[in-house]
């Protein structure tokens, strides 16, 4: 195989890698595919357009037609049978935990690192999850009748056809096996068993902090959402995590959004290692983290609330602690302005 653009020689390399649609169309045995890397031919961003593949043999050469443009293929790549549901060539990050625990300094720093590319928001995978169960409840409701159409597809049909889609789907997104997806939600949290059966490799950041310092926040960011609503999101995204972590296991890190405000150089480095950074991409995700202060939101940078510091009611407050409470001590969480409960308390700065 040569790549070209026009007459310039711009790479080249053997067709010889198995692929199953291949071997599936009987094309030959299904070796034929090729991937050619054109890192060091140093084209420029627009000149993707006039790239040309051409398949050499002897004497003879042949021009490959182009494939279609994205977004005409996103249909087909969920219709192959061939494609994968799972991709081991990928590492992908995601970035979780409540909204306000520091989600977007941790993203934002590691995409400045140059190591990953994403952006700084997802909220695209949760829904491949919410798909999934969609499809099982259907067929929970529908699959005991066998005189339907819906019979004769299986369910594992529609399972591997979402899997794939997204798999190639992520393949189209990022062109790096190493980006990132943010999305501070409990939809993400319990989608992250479902990423890692799509993408073995994948890590998974856990961002933590105590509920009052994350009402406080979170009331300063959106102010129109009532402060139940917040502490019952920060339930929801906890509790989630609990249930998912141990399943995780060495694939997961947690970091505590005080930790990340007091040093943050110990925790660019507890990252870095956790994730394998290239030294020069640590060095920049650590600089970013310690001179720009992403997670800083509140004019006490670093301040410990006691429950007291916020503006609820007598019963408001007892309510807070009634629903909060089980997690605050799994967590080892106080309500006092040491932070953590027991030994591990410590004061305000």
């Amino acid at each position: 195989m040569v790549v070209r653009i026009g007459d310039r020689f711009c790479a080249s390399g053997q067709a010889d890698n198995f692929r199953h649609d291949l071997r599936a169309a009987d094309i030959g045995d299904g070796s034929h595919g090729f991937n050619i890397d054109l890192t060091g031919a140093h084209l420029e961003e627009d000149a993707a357009e006039a790239v040309e593949a051409h398949a050499v043999s002897g004497a003879e050469s042949a021009q490959l037609p182009r494939s279609q443009g994205r977004a005409n293929r996103a249909v087909d790549l969920v219709a192959g049978r061939m494609m994968p549901v799972a991709d081991e060539a990928q590492f992908p990050l995601f970035i979780l935990g409540p909204a306000r625990s520091g989600t977007s300094a941790i993203a934002l720093a590691l995409l400045r690192s140059g190591h990953y590319k994403g952006m700084g928001e997802g909220h695209l995978f949760p829904m491949v999850h919410a798909l999934l169960g969609t499809i099982d409840n259907h067929y929970e409701r529908y699959e005991e009748s066998q005189e339907t159409l819906l019979a004769r597809v299986p369910r594992q049909s529609f399972q591997e056809f979402i899997r794939r889609g997204l798999v190639q789907l992520a393949k189209e997104l990022f062109p790096t096996p190493y980006w990132l997806d943010k999305t501070p939600t409990v939809e993400m949290v319990r989608s992250a068993l479902l990423m890692r059966e799509l993408w073995p490799n994948a890590r998974f950041i856990f961002m933590k902090r105590r509920v009052i310092e994350n009402v406080l926040s979170r009331q300063r960011k959106f102010p129109h959402e009532s402060a139940e609503m917040h502490y019952l999101d920060w339930i929801a995204v906890m509790t989630a995590w609990l249930d998912v972590r141990e399943q995780l296991a060495e694939t997961a890190f947690e970091l505590e959004h005080r930790d990340l405000v007091l040093d943050p150089d110990a925790a660019a480095a507890r990252i870095s290692e956790f994730l394998q950074m290239p030294d020069g991409s640590a060095a920049r995700f650590r600089e970013y983290l310690r001179t720009n202060r992403p997670e800083q939101t509140d004019e006490s940078f670093g301040a410990i609330y006691s429950l007291d510091r916020l503006d609820f009611s007598d019963s408001e407050k007892e309510a807070l602690v009634a629903k909060c409470d089980p997690l605050m001590v799994a967590l080892g969480y106080s309500y006092s302005s040491s932070y953590y409960a027991g030994p591990n308390s410590g004061g305000a700065p």
